[in-house]
């Protein structure tokens, strides 16, 4: 078993009993990653949007990656519904998962919105 910290943003915080903002600590088996997260706190990936581990990006909102990030005791992960997003200006030059750009040289550059 492992123990992640995990904050809610937006919408989302309902997931963690919040309103606007939600802190929770989530116990998952170990070698679970960002999927198990998700599903445990049951959050539906329409309504997911951007994803940090340890404040590297991993998820943006339109775009969902094949990489299945894994979690280690103690990581922070904060989750941010697609109604609140991350100010389009800071999106360049953020730390990001291998995944993420993996998926980014696929689908091109971040856009403002994805369709």
């Amino acid at each position: 078993m492992l123990k992640v910290n995990v904050s809610l943003y937006g919408s989302l915080a309902r997931f963690g009993c919040g309103k606007y903002v939600a802190q929770v600590t989530v116990d998952l088996d170990s070698g679970a990653g960002k999927v198990e997260l998700l599903q445990k706190l049951g959050i539906p990936l329409h309504e997911r949007g951007y994803l940090f581990i340890n404040a590297v990006l991993c998820e943006v909102p339109g775009v969902n990656t094949s990489a299945n990030e894994l979690l280690k005791e103690g990581d922070h992960v904060g989750i941010f519904s697609v109604d609140r997003l991350y100010p389009y200006q800071y999106r360049d030059g953020l730390p990001m998962s291998d995944g993420l750009k993996e998926t980014l040289k696929e689908h091109g550059a971040m856009h403002h919105s994805y369709r």
